[in-house]
């Protein structure tokens, strides 16, 4: 199996980014000490921390950042490939802040904190994610405000927790295959996801067995049957299996359990009663939301009523590639993100 970016596995033959065997290994991300971290749930982290990395030139005003978080199962290196002058974000533009999220193995996640701290990513949300980002952003990074943020699969779901959250910060928000909240579908997977990974725990099954039984799981609604089909069960079972090996090395299953938590707990209307319309309300910044009808792992329902409320620009691509949209269809979506990051950058330096 080719080595893809993590997002190949995670999105269903995703692959919007040039192998990675190809190039040299980049170097190793900078790191924000934040101190004490205290999540949603009322439980901290010590020594919590945050990864990321940085592309590209601020401006004079210092207001042309871009942040990107990390969708599931990916990390920033997994960006580098989508940055450049004809890539999705313009580094000789936008000064890009590709940021690990909780729970990825390179911030603050169960596989590096200290094991009295390891019992808070229990309930690991993706608010305590964008409120670490936050202090990223405005205490280590000292922006006033950014440009825009924008994400792709989890990274999307933490653009709209963005947009409700800190709706004056900044200039536009720009989800991509991400949710507001998950749909009954989506919950239906994930927990299926989780439970798997559970009972082999508890079954001593053995972690090799286990992320490919996953990775057949995500296989299934990463992408369609037309896409599936078009290949061969051979083909599948080999793309399976060497995602597995690759995940088996390079990811620890409490971290993904976490991630996958914080995915399954995702609702921007939780502080609103569970009205989707009140926490739209909240929304300053123009958005762009990218999905499709096609997508069985991000299901498309709740990030349309969410565009319907903010009444915000959208793309909507039938695609047999599903949740792999923004790279099967990139001659479709890059060129409307690229042009949507325009609106309102200052030209100054």
């Amino acid at each position: 199996m080719r080595r893809f970016a993590p997002l190949l596995l995670a999105a269903g033959s995703l692959q919007i980014a040039r192998p990675l065997a190809a190039q040299a290994p980049p170097p190793p991300p900078k790191i924000a000490q934040l101190g004490t971290c205290t999540f949603a749930s009322g439980a901290t982290v010590r020594d919590c921390r945050i990864a990321y990395r940085t592309f590209g030139r601020l401006n004079a005003t210092r207001t042309n950042g871009v942040l990107i978080p990390t969708w599931l199962l990916g990390r920033s290196e997994d960006w580098i490939g989508l940055l450049g002058a004809e890539a999705l974000v313009d580094t000789t533009r936008f000064y890009a802040i590709l940021v690990d999220a909780f729970g990825n193995g390179r911030s603050s996640s169960p596989s590096n904190s200290n094991p009295a701290d390891r019992s808070a990513f229990r309930d690991l949300t993706i608010g305590d994610m964008v409120e670490a980002q936050h202090r990223l952003v405005v205490d280590h990074l000292k922006l006033p405000r950014l440009h825009a943020v924008m994400g792709i699969s989890m990274g999307g779901f933490q653009s709209f927790e963005w947009s409700v959250r800190y709706p004056e910060f900044m200039d536009l928000v720009i989800p991509i295959v991400g949710s507001p909240r998950v749909g009954a579908f989506d919950h239906a997977v994930w927990t299926s996801v989780i439970s798997e990974l559970r009972n082999s725990r508890a079954h001593g099954i053995s972690d090799d067995s286990t992320w490919t039984q996953l990775m057949r799981i995500m296989t299934l609604v990463g992408s369609t049957p037309r896409a599936i089909n078009d290949s061969s069960a051979a083909v599948v079972d080999r793309d399976v299996v060497g995602g597995a090996k690759w995940m088996g090395k390079n990811w620890a299953l409490e971290d993904f359990e976490a991630q996958l938590g914080a995915v399954l707990r995702q609702d921007v209307s939780s502080r609103f009663g569970g009205d989707l319309s009140r926490a739209a309300a909240q929304v300053r910044a123009p958005m762009l939301i990218v999905y499709s009808w096609d997508d069985h792992m991000v299901t498309a329902e709740s990030a349309v009523e969410f565009a319907k409320y903010v009444k915000a620009d959208t793309l909507s691509v039938a695609t047999k590639c599903g949740h792999g949209l923004p790279g099967c269809e990139a001659r479709t979506t890059f060129p409307v993100v690229r042009r949507f990051l325009e609106r309102g950058l200052s030209t100054s330096r």
